[in-house]
């Protein structure tokens, strides 16, 4: 018997997030199926459908059919399992928290990269961040690490509170941004620890 889906939730326009009783779990782009595919690859996908399902907002009405296992908008259920397990994207976001003497403190695998990367990645002591520090130096809400740069794809680092030292550049002026290219994994350096984005 096929993989039937288990969890899902809307995490960004035309993206599903999703878990399966098979233990797959991850992000499903549907964009492709929307925009770019012909009709007959979908065949529970009507014309109509399609074009109230490209609307962000209706899109983002999804939920889950546990009868069935699959997604549903209003009744209709336009996406076999099947379609959406062969779209998950397998990819996480690793943070590793290290003292300056490289012993780790935490180990993260943070959501699928839309579910990370749309509200931004937040660092600090507070219980509110993506990643809580709590480590001398650290303040309550020290950094936030968005991405972008197009075809030349970069952190975006903000300083919150605090000092902060990313790709050579270091601040500790609210509101300050600089750019970091994502050629490697980046080293915010804040406190007494260094946390890695991979």
């Amino acid at each position: 018997m096929a993989a039937t889906i288990l969890e899902a939730r809307c995490v960004a326009p035309f993206v599903v997030r999703v878990r399966f009783s098979d233990g797959m779990e991850g992000e499903a782009s549907l964009e492709p199926c929307l925009f770019d595919w012909d009709l007959a690859r979908v065949p529970d996908l009507t014309p109509d459908l399609r074009e109230w399902l490209r609307v962000p907002e209706n899109f983002a009405t999804v939920r889950l059919d546990a009868d069935a296992g699959t997604l549903v908008w209003g009744d209709t259920r336009p996406f076999s399992p099947s379609i959406v397990y062969w779209r998950v994207e397998r990819y996480r976001v690793p943070v590793t928290v290290r003292t300056k003497d490289g012993t780790v403190l935490a180990e993260l695998l943070l959501g699928g990269r839309r579910e990370v990367w749309r509200p931004g990645l937040t660092v600090g002591s507070a219980p509110t961040n993506t990643v809580v520090v709590d480590r001398p130096g650290v303040a309550p809400h020290h950094v936030k690490v968005t991405v972008g740069g197009g075809h030349h794809p970069c952190y975006v680092v903000t300083v919150v509170e605090g000092t902060t030292t990313a790709g050579g550049t270091t601040s500790s002026t609210p509101g300050e941004t600089w750019r970091v290219p994502m050629r490697q994994p980046l080293l915010l350096e804040l406190g007494d620890c260094t946390v890695q984005v991979e």
